[in-house]
């Protein structure tokens, strides 16, 4: 049976301030641009929880926004190679990004503003959630049954 540490229960907060945050791919589906071009569709949780798009499309001049993802999720960038990205192999990355908040609607969500380069050797670690302790298991003598 699984355990958890119980805590205050609060709503999945729907953004975090502005700044400079870990983040997490945890899905990525190649798709079109409303203008037909290829792209690839970035689902995003911040360590607070919240969620988050963003998309990489592949036109010359949003290059440069491929290029700063790949950096800030640790990749090597190389200038002039040719670099074949696969949507799934993005899922599970960590990275960091500059956030900012805008408002649709009257609510309030989270933009990347930019990708921000790992520092060499180093990774953003995003907070996981503490293991739970193992149940206390049961020896065939104290079934009742």
């Amino acid at each position: 049976m699984p355990t958890y540490n119980a805590s205050t229960p609060t709503e999945r907060p729907d953004h975090v301030e502005p700044g400079d945050h870990p983040v997490e791919v945890i899905d990525a589906v190649e798709s079109l641009s409303r203008s037909g071009h290829e792209m690839i569709e970035l689902k995003l949780r911040t360590s607070a929880g919240s969620y988050l798009y963003d998309f990489l499309v592949f036109i010359p001049s949003a290059f440069w926004k491929i290029d700063s993802f790949r950096a800030a999720t640790g990749e090597a960038v190389t200038p002039e190679d040719d670099v074949e990205i696969v949507a799934d192999d993005l899922i599970g990355r960590t990275g960091t990004a500059r956030l900012i908040v805008e408002e649709y609607n009257g609510k309030k969500r989270n933009k990347v503003a930019a990708w921000l380069a790992a520092k060499a050797g180093r990774m953003p670690a995003m907070p996981t959630a503490k293991p739970a302790t193992q149940p206390k298991s049961i020896e065939d003598d104290d079934i009742p049954f």
